[in-house]
């Protein structure tokens, strides 16, 4: 089945529902031919003291003759309502919101005269009630499913205090996390971060990293983006919502946590809010060791002899970094508000091995034991700078954004190996060991400009475009060395020593519309982009271009049903571009049994997706069921190879192969009691991957599910205990396949002196289940890895509330108003 046929039929299925249930919305009074229905009660739901839109409030209408419930709807994602098909009369209104005091509305009159009548902002105010001295505080989901996203409630979330973005993550539908830290969302490794809806100097992984847990609003994952967005990314895109001030004065939180063996983090957050400006200031600190154990046993054939290699040992996974940033803002008038802000820091990551290995063969010629030390050290600096004006017109739907975004990111890496020959006891023999290292440097620059224009059309209808230019220039150069120990120097070994430049310049452009018809959505667009990079390699005669257009389009459809349901589809086209590591063809270093070789003729890959999504809401209770279908043409794919001669194995990446992956996401969020609540996912999909490896055809399938579940206990208003527990199953790669593996991680979580002060101590991978284990394959070679990480770590996180420091949850992405939202910036 193409994808093409798979769209046409969804739509199919999606718009016989839709006529189905034309004539249907949410809670209709029923029809009375003296009185038809024809009045329309509008409105819009705000939490008192910032002002931020409030989704899921429960809007009811009742007849002032008898108080019966004559029509109701619930809040959008931008607080908005619409109670349509109402007969004239006097009625009075109640909004509700769980932890929020209810609020009345008395006297709205429908009439011919008046057949439409907005209430305008209705501020609801948190409910904090004193019975017993005891205090009940409302909270909010752990996960909110809006049209195109989820949003992951990182408060909620206590086992991820004190750490990053990536422990939030951990326990979020449609991610996954491997013991080494690296993040998947559905199934790939390839994504788009955004920080505030803005780019992220670092990429993937390595961006979720260096952001301190603490200091998160909310994640965002966007596994169809609109065209409003970048395309970038094989699964979509994370957008980190950073935590923002919303008091006048001067006020912050500080955090700082401690765990066992190594683990130190801390990160602030000041701001200053006067007048029209507004200042803020904050940086991070992070330095966290990890240890694991590693165990290798591999076969190469030959003719006439198999070699076998047993290894095992330790080693500690060390991610650092430490970052200042700061900003202001100033809003030139009630439309017009420009903004400027800076960061710039340093991150480090080391792999630090120590391994025991004995080599032979059968039939025996050989038969070898040593001990080697290897050391992979990766450090660099970088600084961003971004400049924001935001200009409105007759409605706050209507305006226009502009950015400027620069950033200027430097890197070093330094891989080592000490090998000593030893006997069958692994006592050291030789006191002089054979040394060799690579040291790899790297200068790279960003540039963006971007314009974003957004207008109403209509009274339901909106048109978003824009342009982006986008460049980045990037020098890499590395230079292989052997250690003589005569002249007691390294010498530079010119086989393996190379440079490379590498220049990418992407114009964009992109339109959307979108609007509501009844209970009916929709939203599609259009986003063109013009590719030229070329890559030059020192060692190389050949000139690898590209010079080209693509297109992307995108398309979202929602529709209401009464009693709070949703029906939802959406279809994108998406590309993933080769990183700057995949091409480069200089040699690293990966271990002492493993190089990786860059490809720089690899080209892009191009994604097609279908999600199907249904949902309903039971005020903080929840259903979301998402069936998904994604089809990745010219797959870059991971191919280990094992080379006789060098008697080493070369990882490289080559546009071979195609993959399917279809699925669903059975979400729920339940709260069984004032004291329990239970959110959870479960997600089966089904995956293929054909093509060929090595001249060997590929046709690999699996079906393969994952789980998660949370479990809050409220034990009192200020004190809390959290479980959580994930299972990953058993999946196929191009050349084998992965195991699967659980963990359980708990939390507890102690507010004092009046929630200033909040004491979180958490234990992760209570059982000490976590591991790692790959089965790879070739037509040479058979080899099996086991990596188990560091078990049961203790740790304890405090943080501190500067003038009560409040969170602001508004959308800073430049996407602003409508019902479908949809957009978020470039």
């Amino acid at each position: 089945m193409t994808y093409r046929t798979l769209i046409i039929g969804t739509l199919l299925l999606f718009a016989g529902i839709h006529v189905a249930h034309a004539a249907a919305s949410p809670w209709e009074a029923e029809p009375d031919p003296d009185n038809p229905p024809r009045g329309i009660i509008t409105g819009k739901i705000a939490e008192s003291n910032s002002l931020e839109p409030m989704e899921y409030s429960t809007i009811a209408v009742y007849s002032a003759e008898d108080s019966t419930l004559v029509g109701g709807t619930v809040s959008d994602p931008e607080g908005n309502f619409e109670v349509i098909k109402l007969p004239y009369g006097h009625y009075y209104i109640e909004t509700n919101f769980i932890g929020y005091n209810k609020k009345v509305i008395e006297s709205v009159l429908l009439s011919p005269e008046n057949r439409s009548h907005d209430v305008g902002l209705l501020e609801m105010e948190l409910s904090t009630q004193s019975i017993d001295e005891v205090e009940i505080v409302g909270d909010r989901k752990h996960v909110d499913y809006r049209l195109d996203k989820k949003v992951i409630s990182v408060g909620q979330d206590i086992n991820a205090a004190g750490g990053t973005a990536v422990d939030v993550l951990e326990n979020t539908p449609s991610v996954s996390v491997d013991i080494e830290g690296n993040v998947s969302l559905r199934g790939s490794g390839s994504f788009t971060v955004l920080i505030d809806g803005k780019p992220s100097v670092l990429t993937g992984s390595d961006a979720l990293r260096q952001i301190p847990a603490n200091a998160i609003e909310n994640i965002e994952i966007i596994t169809n983006p609109s065209a409003k967005y970048d395309p970038d990314g094989n699964a979509g895109i994370i957008n980190v919502v950073m935590k923002q001030h919303s008091q006048r004065g001067t006020n912050g939180i500080v955090n700082a946590s401690v765990g066992i063996n190594n683990k130190y983090r801390a990160d602030f957050l000041l701001n200053r809010k006067q007048d029209r400006w507004n200042f803020f200031l904050g940086g991070s600190y992070n330095n966290n060791l990890n240890a694991g154990e590693l165990t290798r046993d591999q076969i190469t054939f030959n003719d006439s002899v198999d070699s076998y290699m047993e290894a095992d040992g330790l080693f500690n996974f060390k991610w650092s970094g430490t970052q200042l940033k700061g900003g202001i803002s100033y809003d030139i008038s009630e439309k017009a508000t420009i903004s400027l802000e800076a960061s710039g820091g340093n991150h480090g990551f080391m792999i630090d091995r120590s391994n025991r290995t004995h080599e032979y063969t059968i039939p025996a010629s050989e038969d070898i034991y040593y001990v080697s030390s290897s050391i992979m050290d990766r450090a660099g600096t970088y600084l961003s700078l971004n400049a924001n004006y935001t200009q409105t017109f007759d409605s706050k739907d209507h305006k226009l954004t502009a950015m400027a975004f620069y950033s200027r990111s430097k890197g070093n890496s330094v891989n080592s190996q000490d090998d000593y020959n030893t006997g069958a006891d692994y006592n050291i023999e030789d006191v002089v060991s054979e040394s060799s290292r690579g040291v790899e440097g790297s200068d790279e620059y960003e540039i963006r400009l971007q314009v974003d224009y957004t207008r109403p059309m209509g009274e339901n209808g909106k048109l978003e475009a824009g342009y982006q230019a986008r460049i980045d220039d990037e020098f890499e150069d590395y230079v292989f060395e052997d250690f003589d120990h005569t002249g007691q120097e390294w010498v530079e070994n010119p086989l393996y020593t190379s440079e490379l430049l590498f220049f990418r310049s992407i114009q964009s452009a992109y339109a959307t519309y979108g609007g509501r018809w009844n209970n009916f959505q929709y939203q599609v667009g259009l986003r063109g982009e013009h590719t030229y990079r070329n890559i030059d390699h020192e060692v190389s005669d050949k000139t690898y271009l590209i010079n080209r257009f693509d297109y992307y389009p995108t398309i979202h459809l929602a529709r209401e049903f009464r009693n709070d349901n949703q029906l939802t589809l959406s279809y994108s086209k998406r590309v993933d571009r080769p990183r700057g590591w995949h091409l480069d063809p200089n040699v690293s270093y990966v271990d002492p049994y493993t190089i990786s070789v860059g490809n720089p003729g690899l080209e892009p890959e191009y994604i097609h997706s279908v999600e199907l999504g249904y949902q309903k809401g039971w005020g903080m209770n929840f259903l979301a069921l998402e069936l998904y279908y994604r089809n990745t043409k010219n797959l870059m794919s991971r191919v280990t190879e094992y080379n006789d001669s060098l008697q080493l194995f070369i990882l490289k990446r080559e546009n071979l192969n195609q993959d399917h992956s279809a699925g669903a996401e059975v979400m729920v969020n339940w709260k069984l009691w004032s004291w329990l609540t239970v959110n959870g996912s479960f997600t089966p999909y089904y995956y293929a991957l054909t093509g060929e490896i090595n001249g060997l055809a590929v046709d690999e399938r699996s079906f393969n599910w994952s789980s998660n579940m949370n479990t809050t206990f409220q034990i009192t208003p200020t004190t809390r205990l959290q479980a959580n527990m994930a299972y990953r199953s058993k999946s196929v790669t191009a050349q084998g396949s992965t195991t699967g593996f659980y963990y359980m991680n708990l939390a507890f979580r102690q507010d004092m002196f009046k929630r200033k002060l909040s004491a979180t101590l958490q234990l992760r991978d209570v059982f000490g289940s976590v591991k790692r284990e790959n089965f790879n394959y070739g037509p040479n070679f058979e080899q099996h890895l086991v990596r188990i990480r560091e078990p049961r770590v203790l740790t304890l996180t405090l943080s501190y509330k500067i003038n009560n420091y409040r969170f602001e949850t508004g959308d800073r992405q430049g996407g602003g108003g409508g019902d479908m939202d949809m957009g978020g910036g470039l």
